[in-house]
């Protein structure tokens, strides 16, 4: 979605990651590849003066996912797409929209997966 022009984007794609995730004992046995991405909607200050003190620190959101999966069995992609909203909301993110995907499911496709999405009021242009 188009956001406003008081705000940005931070976009991660294709994070890849192993995670124990899913509900068969064949998907407890063993971390599967699964596949994050995230647009990240953060206020824009009024002027950029082209210092990394002025924008948001990129970093948060890949360690904060990896911290999320390691050591922990999750059993739906939708339970890891809510906690990662959850996770760019305590960083003061106003809106997201988070997709996660299984990459080795099913031999004739790329993967399977869910997307969710969050927007504080205001954020989104009006149509």
């Amino acid at each position: 979605p188009l956001l406003n022009d008081d705000h940005y984007y931070i976009v991660l794609e294709s994070y890849r990651l192993d995670v124990s995730i899913g509900i068969y004992d064949s998907e407890r046995a063993k971390p599967q590849p699964v596949s994050v991405s995230a647009s990240v909607a953060f206020a824009r200050r009024p002027r950029y003066q082209d210092r990394i003190t002025e924008v948001v620190d990129y970093d948060f959101l890949r360690r904060e996912i990896a911290a999320l999966v390691h050591d922990r069995h999750i059993n739906l992609l939708e339970t890891l797409c809510g906690h990662i909203l959850d996770i760019c909301r305590r960083n003061g993110a106003k809106g997201a929209i988070v997709r996660a995907s299984k990459t080795n499911v099913y031999p004739d496709a790329t993967s399977i997966g869910c997307e969710m999405s969050w927007f504080d009021s205001g954020v989104l242009m009006k149509a």
